[in-house]
This record gives C-alpha cells, structure tokens and sequence, in this order.
C-alpha cells in the first residue's frame, strides 16, 4: 500500500467492538450534538487513536481502561485525510478500553451525512425531515468513527427529538421518555455487528403502516403526512420479497424490525440501512391503480435490491470497496431473481436485457476498468457505484447461475452466506463456496471476467464442407483495441429441422471447433443472451438467422440488435445491415427489443440532416405504424401488460422520432381531455402522451406541464411532468425549465434530471450547456459534484463537434473528483458517437433510403 493510500485507511491498533451513540439534532437550527462511548480492543501499545471524522467538533475525550485507569485525550484534526488523531497523556495498554467523547456538527444540505431537507406540503404547511445517508464514506460526518466496511461492530443508538416527531434507526425502539424539556428520548435495540456506512437515523412527521399480525419480522412503511395512501402497495411488496429472500437463501432476516422509509430529498435511488431502509418518495410510494406496470416494478424491484442487501451486504459484507460488487452485483441479480418470482408476467430479465446494453456499452471503451479493481479514495469508493459494478456484474452473475444450473448456485449462495454471516469477504471467498458445492473450476472461469476489464467478440464461422461452427475470441472494442482472453462459457442452440438442441461449451484462447448436424437451419451462439460477450455471425449464419428471428426469444434478439449495433459503432460491419435488421423485426411485439432499437435511432436523429430525419421518420412509420393500427390506443380488458407497454412505445416512436402528424394530434387532444378531467389515460400510455406532447409542444403546454408538476398528487406523476419539461424544442422554454430547476421548487434529488433531458435534446442541447457554463456556479451550490451524473451520462449525445469541445475543455478546467471515471468514460463514448457521425453522415441518407429487408 502507497504512503497516499496508507492515510486514507485506518490502523488496526485499534479495533472497536460497540458504538453507544446519542445524538439530538435541531432541526430549526440545522445542528446536533452527541455523545459517544466506543469498546474498543487494543492490540499494541500506543498514545493515540487514529478515527475518522469529518466536520464534527470533538471536546471531552476520555480513554477509560477495563482496570479503571483513564486518560484525557486532545484532538488533532487531519481534515485532508478525513481522519482526527485523539492523543492521550499515558499508554494505552493491550486489553479493552472504553473511548468517551461528545461531538457536534451541522445538519446540511447536501443529502449526505446527517441532512435536513424542507418540504411544503399542499396545505401550506412547511415540514422539516432530517435523515441520514452514510454509504460510501460519510457516517464520518455523523459521528467520529472507523468508517471502513470491515470494522464491523454493534450499535446502540438514542435519538432525542421533540416529543411530537417520530425516530426512527437501524432497530426496533425499546424505551420512548419524554424530558422535563419536552424532548423525546427514543432508545433502539442494540444492533447485529455490521459497518457503519448501514447507520440510519431519521427524524420528522412521518405515518407508519402498521405490520401484519403474525409475521416474525415487522415490516413498516413510513411516509409523511398526506403520502399514507400511497403506501400499501409498497408494504405488501416489502412483506413478499422479505418472504422471498428468507425461502431462497434459507436463512432468517438478520435483523429484528424492517422499516421503508420515504424521504422527500435523497441523493440515491434507495439505501439498504439494516431494518431501516430509505428512498426516494418515487422508489417507494406509488398508487397502483393509476400507475403504470414499469413503474410498479421500479417500485417492486427498488424494494426488493434493497431487501437483498440485507444479507448480500448487511449480513455479509465485502471487505473493503473494491469488492462493492459482492453487494451489488448480488443485489441487482437478487432484485430481478425476485421481482420474476413475484411477477413474473412483467418478464423482468428481457427487460433487464436494456438496461445492461449499457454496461455493454461502456465496457466496451478504452476507458472502461474491472468489475473489481483497486480503492484509496472516499473518492475512489463513490466512482464504484456505476453500471460497470451494478448492470455487468449482475450479468456475470447470471451467465455464472446458467453456466452451473440455478440449483447448483443456489447453494453455493447459501454456502457462502453461511460460512460468512456477520462476516467481511473477498471475491475469493465466492469462488471457494461455488466451487466447494459445484465442483466446477469457478475461479478459472470467472476471474477474467471480474479482474480483467472488457469482454470478448466471439466470431462465429460456418464451415460448409466439414458441417462445423468454428469460434474464435478476441477483445470488443470501439476503437480496434484491446488485450485479453476470457474463459467463455457458450451455450449454444443449434435448431434443426426435428430438433432444438443446446449444448455447453467452454471457449478458451484457441478456436473451438463444433461439430453440426448437416440438417443444420440456423444455429445460435449465444442461446438464452445470457451472455456477457458479443457475437459477429459470417454472412451464412447471419442471413439464416434474419429467418429465423421470430423463433428466437426476445432477450435473444436483444442480444442480435445490441451486438449489431455495437459493430455499427466500432466500424466492423455497415449502418445498412442494422437497418435491415430493424425492417426484419417489422412483426416484433416485445416492447423490450423496440426499445432499446430506439434508442439507436436516437443516435441516427442526432447526426442526421433535414433529409436524413424525413427518411428516419419514413424508416419509423415503415416498422411501427403497422403494429399500431393493430394495437389501437384503447387497451383491451383482457390484454397482457406487454401489449400495453407495446402500445407506449409505438405512440413515443411515432410521435417523435416518426413525425406522425395523426399519432401527435391525438396525443394531444387525448392529454388536453385528460388534464380536463373529461377522460383519463391509462397508465401504460401517459409518459409516452406526455413525451409526444412536449417534444412538439410550445409554451401553452410547457405551462400545463409546470402546474401538473406543482399539482401531482403522486411522485410519479411529479416526476413525469418535471422530465417533460426538459423535453420541448423551444430555447425559451429550456431557459424557463433550467431556472426552475435552479429555484426551491425543485428538488435537490430532481433538478439535474430535467436538466439532463435538456442535454439530450437535438434542439435545446447548446441552450442547456450554456446555460450550465453561465450559471455553473449556482449549479454546484444547489447540486453537489457527486450528483452530477445526470449530466454526465448526457454527454455522449452531445455529437455536434462544436459544442462537443466546449463541453471538454469545461471539464478540464472544472473537474469533477468524484465522478472522474465517469467522466473520461463518457467522454470516450462521446468520441465514439462523433467519429460515427463523421463516417455515416454523408451517406445516412442514401443508407435509410435503399436499406430494406
């Protein structure tokens, strides 16, 4: 370890086994103050203890010994390393100590640490929330301690609040004692051993469901006041996945209460406290009548992460931050694992199959890193909270638990929570527990896909003469470069004129050769697409699978669409042959497979010219005008919830990208009648009106949009309307919805959203970066740099050369530390995107003219 990174970690003299923690905020005066008294053990002796904290005032600190000998302590503050050094008159001997000290701090604003957020609610009244988010590194801002994951230890925490609020922490409330003072002291249950990025405090006007009679664990949802309606939905989700999770690893919650807790501002989408999980009001609170089906299984599989992480991450924990997968991978898998079992007409894991493109998209850059790779930094530890960690490790996981057999990972899983409860763990440790229940070389195979950056391009050639698939391996790319092998584990589906077979195959450094049948029709490598590599097909195998596309399941045609497109991209095969692949799939009904076809439209609508957008339109009416005049806009009673999201995703492709005059006026006069309460949408099409509407709508629909926004009586709703709002054509209005932004009546949590969507705007995205250099300082006072990945991920759309070396050169002279990787990565894919715009722009128009099935 570097001298850098030395002071970044803790020493291990010092070990603490129990924190006893009060803490009394004031939410009016934005502060609090605590006491704290830590058993530690000490393995050597020494004067001092080295802790962190961080804007916190230390006073009173007393090293007391089990012998009862005892020393004042003095405190030297190593801001730069986030540390304070407590040093003690006398020797501190080997054996038990007790640290005692009391501490204050600022309640902030930056939705990290301990916070405050104001909220007004429709009836005037003006609410103050303080909550808590402590992951990766910033309990250090709540109270001194050793914030780093594997000094785990048990909390016994007291809040003392005003009498009229309710607190809420990690454990269930043992005692409730009101002072002469009037404040309330509410004392929780001493914890399992856990770190202490799982603290939770939470303190405000909050309404609880109550649990199920029965039920070993009480589970609880907590709103504020007026929200309660909203609840129920999310306590029966909270109930079953619990219920799931304690069936499928065969092992009781850790815990003893489960709380999910909305809170009006929050930085992330959820966080996984032990029994006191928070979110964000739109990841928690939902009616279900007036919700669409996607919006209840964010809502389902929020929860259900979440609940994961109680023992993928609560009850076993990685080590230190370079093994994050190990509780995010695993919860992200787990989440859709669940969420299928609960629902499974929702086909999460074809949904899931968008979602990881782009991990596969980012993965395939020069910029990209491992699964697991080294951590300093606190900054370090926030840049591993990204696609590459969340979506690709998922996707490792999932080609692992089909590679060995659902069953045989099960118990693996359960193996390894059992080995290590309560414990911290390695990546290593994962691979013993499969490989002790399996039997397979796990390590062999998996490593290169977790320590190694990347994935592979398998080619696939169809040797005639021999009747024999011969695959080959060589690193994907954007730019043509790259090193590394995988251990590939293929499953291949080779279809006959009798048969459908599937065979497991191992692709190493060497070709594979594989024998087929010579009644071979066409044959598929990556069977299921539950593979995280790519394949290129010879022209044979291609032109047999464009036939054969409708008996291909739809993660399968993902796959076909992604990995074509991906060679688009890196220059390996032409635009036309996408283009062919999108008339091919004229008949396809997965709303899963359109979209993510979309959204490689979107990159042809920014690049291209007035010509290209008719002849894009005309490509657009061609492939999904047809399925919609089957489809209608009225659902039928007894449709499936993929025909409805179907329909969603017909009206947005047409209504935008398609130009449709019928489709747009429609949309609008269906949105008018709605608004009037004359008529209501269906939930399934009312983002996909809403996003018609705006794309084409002018500053009377802007103001409708603002007073829905201001008038929603759910988060969801809130949310639609203020995204809408970064999403019509016109520069005044982007103005109008940046200042917004800007002002208290958007949130923290929201601003740069709608911001972002201004970004990836064809006609708005130069108004919105001037708008963000001209007022980057207001923005980095309301926003912290840590939440600015909203406009970061916007970046790759910015294609335009001009504007696109604007943003570049700002981002050189305004760094963003905590989200550097980010950063370079998108600016990489930015650099994709315009090196395919250089090459195809010239010839877009004649590629959509003449490319046809």
């Amino acid at each position: 370890m570097t001298e850098n990174a030395q002071k970044y970690r803790l020493p291990r003299t010092v070990i603490p086994h129990r924190y006893q923690i009060e803490i009394t905020p004031d939410l009016t005066a934005e502060t609090f103050k605590g006491l704290l008294r830590v058993d530690v053990e000490i393995s050597h002796n020494t004067d001092h203890i080295i802790m962190n904290a961080v804007n916190l005032t230390l006073s009173d600190v007393v090293m007391t010994a089990s012998t009862g000998e005892s020393y004042p302590g003095t405190v030297i503050y190593e801001s730069e390393y986030e540390r304070v050094r407590l040093e003690f008159a006398g020797e501190l001997t080997p054996g038990p100590w007790t640290l005692a000290l009391a501490f204050d701090g600022q309640l902030g604003h930056d939705l990290r640490g301990f916070y405050v957020t104001t909220v007004k609610q429709k009836n005037g009244e003006t609410l103050v929330i303080a909550s808590t988010q402590c992951e990766a590194t910033d309990a250090r801002r709540i109270f001194p301690c050793w914030d780093e994951p594997d000094f785990k230890a048990t909390f016994a925490i007291t809040l003392v609040v005003d009498a009229d609020l309710t607190a809420l922490s990690n454990a269930q409330e043992v005692s409730s004692i009101v002072d002469e003072a009037g404040k309330r002291h509410v004392q929780f249950a001493e914890t399992i051993p856990m770190s202490t990025y799982l603290v939770a405090l939470i303190v405000g006007p909050f309404e609880l469901t109550e649990p199920e009679a029965g039920h070993r664990i009480p589970v609880r949802v907590a709103a504020r006041p007026g929200f309660s309606a909203l609840t129920g939905y999310a306590h029966t989700s909270a109930v079953n996945a619990l219920n799931f999770f304690e069936h499928y690893f065969d092992i009781p919650y850790p815990g003893d209460k489960l709380d999910h807790v909305a809170i009006p501002d929050f930085a992330a989408g959820a966080m996984e406290n032990l029994g006191c999980i928070t979110y964000r009001e739109e990841a928690l609170l939902i009616d279900p009548v007036q919700s669409s089906p996607m919006e209840k299984m964010e809502v389902v599989g929020t929860i259900a992460h979440e609940t994961a992480h109680m023992w993928f991450g609560d009850m076993v924990t990685m080590r230190w931050w370079n093994g994050l997968w190990l509780n995010e991978a695993f919860a992200t898998f787990m989440q859709l694992l669940a969420t299928d079992s609960l629902h499974p007409e929702w086909d999460v894991w074809t949904n899931f199959g968008v979602h990881r493109a782009y991990a596969f998209k980012i993965d395939g850059l020069a910029s990209t890193r491992p699964i697991e790779y080294p951590v300093v930094s606190p900054a370090d530890a926030q840049g591993m909270f990204d696609v590459l960690t969340y979506e690709k490790g998922a996707s490792v996981l999932r080609m692992m638990e089909q590679y060995l057999s659902p069953e045989v990972f099960r118990q693996g899983v359960k193996a390894y929570l059992n080995r290590y409860r309560y414990g911290n763990t390695e990546t290593q440790d994962l691979w013993n527990s499969l490989e002790a229940v399996s039997g397979q070389p796990i390590r062999e195979v998996m490593e290169s896909w977790v320590f190694q950056g990347g994935y592979p391009l398998v080619r696939a050639t169809w040797n005639h003469d021999r009747h024999e698939l011969v695959l080959t391996q060589k690193p994907f790319r954007y730019d043509g470069e790259g090193t590394g092998t995988w251990k590939v584990p293929i499953v291949l589906g080779i279809h006959t004129r009798t048969t459908d077979l599937s065979q497991s195959l191992l692709l190493g450094h060497e070709p594979l050769s594989v024998a087929v049948d010579e009644d071979m029709e066409w044959l598929m490598v990556n069977r299921g697409g539950w593979g995280f590599y790519r394949v290129a097909y010879d022209e044979v195998l291609w032109q047999r699978l464009m036939a054969a596309l409708p008996e291909m399941t739809a993660l399968e045609r993902i796959s076909l669409a992604d990995d074509i497109w991906a060679e688009v991209l890196a220059d390996e095969v032409p635009l036309a042959q996408a283009v062919q692949l999108w008339h091919s799939l004229g008949d396809e009904t997965e709303p899963d497979v359109w979209n993510l076809i979309f959204s490689h439209m979107m990159l042809l609508d920014r690049i291209a010219d007035d010509k290209g957008h008719q002849l894009l339109a005309k490509l657009v009416n061609e492939v999904a005008a047809p399925l919609f005049q089957r489809l209608g806009w009225t659902p039928r009673d007894d449709e499936d919830v993929k025909t409805g999201r179907l329909r969603a995703q017909m009206v947005r492709m047409l209504g935008t990208l398609g130009a449709n005059e019928a489709v747009r006026s429609e949309a609008k006069a269906r949105l008018t009648a709605h608004f009037q309460g004359q008529t209501s949408l269906s939930p399934d099409l009312i983002s996909a009106v809403v996003d018609v509407v705006a794309h084409n709508g002018g500053e009377h629909e802007w103001e409708e949009m603002y007073r829905h926004f201001k008038e929603a009586h759910t988060p969801q709703d809130a949310e639609r309307y203020l995204m809408a709002l970064g999403k019509f054509p016109d520069p005044a209005l982007m103005t109008r919805t940046f200042s917004l932004c800007l002002s208290k009546e958007v949130r923290i949590q929201d601003g740069l959203y709608a911001i972002g969507q201004g970004l990836q705007n064809r006609q708005v995205a130069d108004t919105t970066w001037t708008l963000l250099e001209n007022e980057w300082d207001a923005v980095t006072a309301k926003f912290p740099s840590y939440m600015m990945h909203p406009v970061v991920y916007a970046l790759p759309t910015i294609i335009d050369d001009s504007l696109a070396e604007r943003t570049i050169q700002w981002f050189k002279a305004h760094p963003l530390p905590e989200m550097a990787r980010q950063l370079e990565q998108t600016m990489e894919l930015q650099r994709v995107h315009r090196h395919f715009a250089h090459r195809v722009t010239g010839q877009l128009a004649n590629i959509l003219r003449s490319s046809r099935a």
